[in-house]
């Protein structure tokens, strides 16, 4: 009974993980491929297909960030389509969402990063906007648009970070919404973990917080935005969670392909069918990654305790049991 009790145990806790991960991208794509061709799809009733945005070579990481390193990167200019990922719909708790983000450029303002309510949709939340502060850039954070006054929509007015992003070099962001109010926080460089930061280390904004979606949030969204406000970027590491710690210990397994990873084990060697990749990765029923190694001959030898495992071979995945 204990026994049983245990595997059902970390059985919820794999369970719980991958409800909490809902987006987990590193752009493992063909560089030089626009991101419309990989999954993701133009914003709006009629997408423009100006300047879309590319699939390029990999060049920037964070050290500890999940999937650093892993995959390619995009680039973005600052003005041109707007894309965004599809999730299951989110209408309670919080809604967190990060990214790797490294300014070339930077102007008097425009955001390039957020959630919204549907593909076609412009109901959009936790507006991350960068602006130029000398020879630095702050990046900031607001809620959503106010409703028109007398036909003119009202300026944005993001609530900004202390911390100062020097161009060309990474930075981690997080941004943080709250689902039932719209309340929008941003936060930069958090320590990596599974501890929250404290609140007095966000920036958070609460402005026009009435126009949320009845139906939920269920996009993550990149925007170029104007030429003459917006920043230029490249960006890496999309995580969209509802908990925190889900952004930094289940990263990309609750996102498999729908081509499922055929294995079976004997003994302590795993054989696998049908890999679109070379390299394994294990993770424990906590999300902890435990084992990463190459295949040889369709097989990898496991040096695990007993237990129940998740196999990640690039999108593929598959639960075992040792």
């Amino acid at each position: 009974m204990k026994k049983i009790t245990l595997l059902l145990s970390f059985i919820a806790c794999v369970l719980m993980a991958q409800a909490q991960s809902i987006v987990s991208d590193d752009f493992n794509y063909t560089a030089n491929t626009a991101l419309t061709a990989n999954g993701w799809v133009g914003t709006g009733t009629s997408p423009s297909t100006t300047n879309p945005i590319q699939v390029t070579a990999s060049t920037i990481t964070y050290s500890g960030y999940p999937g650093s390193g892993t995959g390619n990167e995009v680039s973005m200019m600052n003005n041109g389509q707007d894309v965004n990922k599809s999730f299951t719909a989110i209408t309670s708790g919080f809604i967190y969402f990060s990214a790797l983000v490294n300014f070339s450029a930077a102007q008097t303002g425009d955001y390039f990063l957020h959630i919204g309510d549907a593909p076609t949709g412009s109901t959009f939340f936790g507006r991350v906007f960068a602006k130029l502060n000398g020879t630095q850039v702050a990046v900031g954070i607001v809620s959503t648009s106010q409703p028109a006054v007398g036909g003119v929509s009202p300026t944005p007015v993001p609530t900004y970070s202390s911390t100062l992003c020097d161009l060309n070099t990474t930075y981690l962001l997080v941004a943080k919404v709250n689902v039932s109010t719209g309340e929008s926080s941003l936060i930069v460089n958090p320590a990596i973990g599974t501890n929250e930061p404290t609140t007095d280390q966000w920036s958070v904004n609460t402005w026009g917080t009435s126009a949320l979606p009845t139906a939920g949030f269920k996009t993550i969204n990149l925007r170029q935005g104007s030429a003459t406000t917006a920043p230029t970027l490249k960006l890496d590491g999309i995580r969209v969670s509802t908990s925190w710690a889900a952004l930094f210990t289940t990263t990309g397994l609750s996102t498999p392909s729908a081509n499922i990873l055929d294995v079976k084990v004997v003994g302590n060697k795993l054989t696998v069918s049908n890999a679109q990749s070379s390299t394994v990765e294990i993770f424990n029923a906590l999300g902890a990654k435990v084992q990463s190694v190459e295949l040889v001959n369709n097989s990898v030898e496991l040096n695990l305790t007993k237990g129940l495992y998740i196999v990640r071979l690039g999108k593929q995945t598959a639960k075992i049991m040792l």
